[in-house]
């Protein structure tokens, strides 16, 4: 009989040590219930700080996306940028980010009939399908976003107009010397999508608010197109000129095939342009 006092006594702390724990959890449960209410029964303005609560968490989220973004690589940041602002916004943004001085009026000081007549066009890449269809060249061959094969396009045609030079020339400059890479650098100093020699020409980018703007690709670009226009001038030919160029002592030293790579890659670009035209033209002539 002790032993069945004993188990049944055991058996009764048991219940009610177990009836107090189950009681504390339902006071806790209630607890925690009566603070968070569902949105239905918070009042009208407590409602309205909980939405703004998740607006602003969304918002904050897209913004650091946002910002990541833009300090991705060039041609990344284009295709995010663009993905993420809609098109106005973008376009105001680009605009606001990418004004830079013109270097028309120093180029004016280089006279037109020093600059070799091979080295001017102005009636290459007037229309928006030539543009488009060099873009694509350039963006196939040198494995970068259209968008940002686009950009420098419509970069070098701005710059052409400023310095007197044919765009395409321009590009292929451009694609010979870095293979549009805006941060390229070399071991000799030469910097950015034209790679100058920024210790050489500090004194063309106080323009710009100074050397720190080499690898600024509006600044680079018109500062680069610059230097070739004058190199083409004092040299006498666009020959003479690419070697001057790429740092070559004189008009006679073996430039080791550059001006060559320029020319074909000038050509090549030239053919994209006007491959894409005679296509329209004859599409034109088969709807007539």
């Amino acid at each position: 009989m002790r032993c069945g006092l004993k188990k049944q006594s055991r058996h009764f702390f048991r219940v009610q040590n177990m009836n107090a724990n189950t009681l504390k959890m339902t006071e806790i449960v209630n607890k925690a219930g009566a603070s968070s209410k569902p949105l239905s029964l918070l009042t009208p303005i407590a409602q309205v700080k909980a939405k703004l609560a998740d607006v602003m968490s969304i918002l904050g989220v897209i913004t650091c996306f946002i910002v990541g973004a833009l300090w991705i690589n060039q041609p990344m940041r284009v295709e995010l940028g663009t993905w993420l602002i809609p098109a106005q916004a973008y376009k105001i943004l680009q605009d606001g980010f990418t004004s830079v001085p013109s270097v028309a009026d120093e180029a004016a000081k280089i006279p037109v009939t020093l600059v070799d007549k091979q080295a001017i066009d102005h009636r290459i890449l007037n229309s928006p399908v030539e543009r488009q269809a060099v873009a694509r060249y350039v963006s196939n061959k040198y494995k970068i976003a259209h968008t940002a094969s686009l950009e420098f396009v419509d970069k070098a045609i701005v710059v052409s107009r400023e310095v007197g030079l044919d765009p395409t020339l321009i590009l292929a400059v451009t694609a010979v010397e870095s293979g549009f890479n805006p941060f390229a650098e070399s071991n000799k100093g030469a910097q950015g999508l034209m790679q100058v020699r920024t210790s050489v020409h500090t004194d063309k980018y106080q323009l710009f608010g100074g050397h720190h703007a080499a690898l600024d690709p509006d600044a680079n670009m018109r500062v680069g197109s610059l230097i070739l226009r004058q190199y083409i001038a004092k040299g006498g030919s666009l020959d003479a000129g690419l070697r001057l160029y790429v740092g070559a002592s004189s008009i006679f030293t073996d430039d080791g095939g550059y001006g060559q790579k320029v020319l074909a890659e000038r050509q090549r670009i030239r053919e994209a342009a006007s491959l894409k035209m005679a296509k329209m033209a004859g599409l034109g002539q088969k709807t007539l």
